[in-house]
């Protein structure tokens, strides 16, 4: 396996840009179990790159090492997490290492709401998902499909 580091051309944004850059790879024929993507603020303007471990099939972009941090859109059972899990089932059933919770202490049976939508951190070549307090005594992940805009978009 290798890593490949893109700088896709298409400029949606959010869950969208998500959805086109796994569209492309598909489309290019080219598999890969991990895909992250990142702001990078290193040029005169930032950009949204997009790392992918590539298990076959030849991918556009520059080889490099593998990335330190990064949003991961693709992993291991992400289509499994519909609905709610334990966090064990959770980390045994996919390719999640870790579960930290903002302001709480988690146990092995502590509920995850997925609503459908999970996109962990990739931090050192661990996928990690951050979770928040939800309503009913379960927890969801931070990151939500559709945020609200605010300010009613005025900026």
């Amino acid at each position: 396996m290798r890593w490949v580091r893109l700088v896709p051309e298409f400029t949606s944004v959010g869950a969208h840009f998500d959805r086109e850059v796994l569209s492309a790879l598909d489309k290019a024929g080219v598999a890969a179990d991990l895909v992250l993507t990142r702001v990078e603020r290193t040029g005169p303007v930032a950009e949204t790159v997009v790392f992918a471990r590539i298990t076959s099939g030849l991918a556009p972009g520059t080889e490099v090492d593998p990335p330190e941090t990064g949003r991961c859109i693709r992993f291991d059972g992400q289509q499994r997490l519909t609905g709610k899990h334990r966090l064990a089932d959770l980390v045994r059933d996919t390719g999640i290492d870790g579960v930290v919770a903002i302001g709480a202490t988690l146990d092995l049976d502590t509920v995850i709401d997925t609503g459908g939508f999970v996109r962990p951190e990739y931090r050192d070549g661990d996928l990690v998902l951050l979770v928040e307090r939800a309503a009913g005594g379960v927890f969801q992940p931070v990151e939500v499909e559709q945020p609200h805009e605010c300010c009613a978009g005025s900026h």
